[in-house]
C-alpha cells in the first residue's frame, strides 16, 4: 500500500470537511421546518380547543 502524500491528505480532509458542512447546513435546513412545523401543529391545536371547546392534549399529572 502506497503511503499518502501530506498533500493528498490536506486534499482528502477538505474534502471530508467540505461533505460534512454541506451535511450540517442540510439538517439545520431541515431541522428548521421541522420546528416550523410543530410550532404550526401547536397553533391548530390551541384554535380547535379554543374554538370546539374540547381538550386535545392529555393532561397528564406528574407523580
Amino acid at each position: 500500500m502506497k503511503k499518502k502524500t501530506p498533500e493528498q491528505e490536506l486534499l482528502e480532509l477538505k474534502l471530508e470537511l467540505e461533505a460534512a458542512k454541506k451535511k450540517i447546513n442540510r439538517l439545520e435546513t431541515e431541522a428548521e421546518k421541522v420546528d416550523h412545523k410543530a410550532i404550526t401543529f401547536d397553533m391548530m391545536i390551541n384554535l380547535a380547543e379554543k374554538e370546539y371547546k374540547i381538550d386535545i392534549r392529555k393532561n397528564s399529572s406528574p407523580k
